[in-house]
């Protein structure tokens, strides 16, 4: 059986098995930037480096996807926060109906951060939900101005016009 060695912070640790060096790297203790090494490997290399820790253990078809983001550093994008993203354009540039998407993009944009934040794994997209989120409100308040603003005018309009007797 292979023995491995890891270090962090500047301490070497191990002998620890395979399995326990991918459950370490389930948990995030070690990445690939970590430096590993075993009996056989000429010198300690960066764990992202090694290629027989990068490939997926057989059987492990429910850890395999965790363990190729880990390894390769894809994460899983949130749509909601895409949609949050979309949105807030949208409604910064439809001329005095901004809230029909803005409310969309206020409401995608919290689950989004939601979602993120109580994911097992890893997820992208917290800037993308904050920056629909933040046009989302801007949007809003755009159509609570414009509609203070046709509100107003037309009190002013209608005093200008005496009614009739």
């Amino acid at each position: 059986m292979i023995q491995w060695y890891y270090g962090t912070q500047g301490q070497q640790q191990g002998p620890v098995t395979e399995t326990a060096l991918r459950q370490l790297m389930a948990q995030g203790v070690v990445t690939r930037e970590t430096l590993v090494w075993r009996d056989g490997l000429a010198e300690w290399k960066p764990m992202g480096e090694v290629d027989e820790l990068l490939a997926p253990p057989l059987g492990a078809a429910a850890a395999m996807a965790y363990t190729q983001q880990a390894a390769y550093g894809t994460v899983p994008q949130c749509g909601l926060a895409i949609a949050s993203l979309v949105c807030g354009i949208v409604c910064l540039f439809t001329c005095y109906v901004h809230g029909l998407a803005a409310i969309p993009a206020v409401i995608c944009g919290h689950m989004a951060l939601k979602k993120i934040r109580e994911s097992e794994f890893p997820m992208a997209g917290r800037g993308m939900a904050i920056a629909g989120l933040v046009m989302g409100y801007l949007g809003l308040l755009m159509q609570i101005a414009t509609l203070v603003a046709a509100g107003y005018f037309y009190m002013e309009v209608k005093k200008s016009f005496p009614s009739p007797p």
